[in-house]
């Protein structure tokens, strides 16, 4: 997403009476919407959520999205160095409201860094770059498995009606967003498969070519070779394919 588009859905923060603010959150999530759908990989959107969840959600600049993956949790997406500071912070801590989020699956809130007892280093860290604030909804369904992370510097969240509107909205922004990541997942699948099965296509013309066999024998060979190397099928096409005589 562009500073521009950024910028414009700033404008568009909630204010006034609960029409009003419904009216333009919608308005809001559409414009987040178009630049998540001009997004071609999961990372780009990755990056449009933490930067839509900072224009949507009002009071919030700092916005972090952690993931899970074969290491554990890591730092997938921030809108500025404060948000990734304190995203990794927590990781390297393994503790805050991003790890209680997403063990808990529902809104972890620090309402108040000054009093907050219950992560002492995640909380030091906070401190010294300056948030007050932080919450944390885990995204829903299968993948990722992570959170949205919204760190306030300007306040605390010590107000229960503040604090209630910005974990509402915050919601509805991580259910959205796991509905966009969802999407871009398959489609990144999708292309995947495709490409994997077009390597392993002329892979096999080109055993058919070098060896006059069909199409089933040269798959055979393929798989044999996958068996005998414990190479992963798709690589072994790569490998034919690559050393094709021109």
């Amino acid at each position: 997403m562009t500073r521009g588009i950024r910028d414009t859905i700033r404008t568009a923060r909630p204010i006034g009476d609960e029409e009003e603010a419904a009216d333009t959150l919608v308005t809001a999530l559409v414009r987040s919407a178009r630049g998540i759908a001009g997004c071609d990989h999961v990372a780009d959107v990755l990056t449009c959520v933490a930067e839509g969840a900072a224009a949507v959600v009002p009071g919030v600049q700092d916005a972090g999205v952690t993931v899970r993956g074969p290491d554990g949790l890591a730092c997938a997406a921030s809108t500025t160095d404060t948000a990734a500071a304190v995203d990794r912070a927590a990781i390297r801590a393994a503790e805050g409201p991003c790890f209680e989020a997403v063990a808990r699956a529902g809104t972890v809130v620090l309402a108040d860094a000054a009093t907050e007892t219950r992560w002492p280093q995640f909380v030091q860290e906070a401190v010294r770059h300056g948030v007050r604030a932080s919450l944390s909804v885990p995204f829903s369904g299968r993948w990722p498995v992570g959170a949205l992370n919204l760190h306030v510097t300007g306040h605390a969240l010590a107000d229960p009606a503040l604090r209630d509107r910005i974990c509402r909205e915050a919601r509805i922004f991580a259910l959205y967003a796991s509905i966009a990541l969802a999407g871009a997942h398959r489609v990144e699948n999708l292309e995947r498969a495709v490409e994997r099965r077009d390597v392993i296509g002329q892979a096999k013309g080109i055993l058919m070519a070098q060896h006059d066999i069909d199409a089933d024998d040269a798959f055979e060979r393929l798989r044999q070779a996958s068996q005998h190397t414990n190479i992963k099928l798709h690589d072994i096409a790569s490998w034919v394919a690559a050393r094709r005589t021109p």
